[in-house]
């Protein structure tokens, strides 16, 4: 993709001076030109969006940076839950399941690094499988802060079989019950990392779950992804 300007405010104040950004990952599910990745299952109601397709724990998109040297990942991600994901692992592994929700990564399947996590708790009031603001498990140490967390079910129980379609996930808004500092976090929905050195391997967005797919689910329905480096490196 072409070099994009830093039109959004919260890009702007990420800018390093002589570094530039640049856009490598987009979906805009709202579109409706637009359609799921081929490993995402295509989602139509009640909104369009895109879902875990298969019964591995994760599944996967690429991300290609093309081979540009980078060293800050900025993005955002909109999303859904679907019926009864269950926060954290954990104990669980960066290369199989150590979330309910939506893993970004760096590098390669066997030598994966953490960018940021989505996650996706089971309900506001407290349950073991909530967020951690609202009670349920921490995340593995190799996500450290680096996460989001809210639940669109606002419980007790599984009040609803389908889509929590009234509740945007990670927008900073409707954190009720247990879960009101999940909505704390002050760049919500954004999410950024830098690293201490630059890196020039693709990304990856992973849809994880520990059941099949129309048991517990999360459905994106926008992304946005950017890389910021050099500019005499991201040529």
């Amino acid at each position: 993709m072409a070099f994009v300007s830093a039109t959004s405010l919260f890009l702007q104040n990420q800018t390093t001076p002589g570094w530039e950004w640049k856009i490598v990952g987009y979906l805009d599910m709202t579109d409706p030109t637009q359609r799921c990745p081929n490993s995402w299952q295509s989602i139509t109601s009640p909104r369009s969006s895109c879902g875990k397709k298969t019964n591995a724990y994760c599944d996967s998109l690429t991300i290609t940076t093309s081979g540009a040297s980078y060293q800050t990942v900025c993005g955002r991600i909109r999303g859904y839950q679907y019926r009864t994901p269950d926060g954290f692992n954990p104990t669980g592994s960066i290369e199989t399941h150590y979330v309910d929700g939506i893993s970004v990564t760096y590098g390669t399947p066997g030598n994966r690094h953490h960018v940021y996590t989505y996650t996706v708790g089971h309900e506001e009031t407290y349950n073991g499988g909530s967020c951690p603001c609202a009670g349920g498990n921490g995340p593995p140490l190799f996500v450290g802060f680096d996460y989001y967390c809210e639940s669109g079910n606002p419980g007790p129980g599984d009040v609803s079989q389908e889509m929590y379609s009234s509740d945007v996930l990670w927008d900073g808004q409707q954190c009720g019950g247990n879960e009101i500092t999940c909505c704390k976090p002050p760049n919500l929905p954004w999410f950024c990392k830098t690293f201490s050195t630059p890196i020039s391997e693709d990304l990856e967005i992973r849809i994880c779950m520990d059941e099949s797919g129309d048991n517990e689910n999360v459905a994106i329905e926008s992304f946005e992804i950017y890389i910021q480096g050099e500019m005499s490196f991201m040529i």
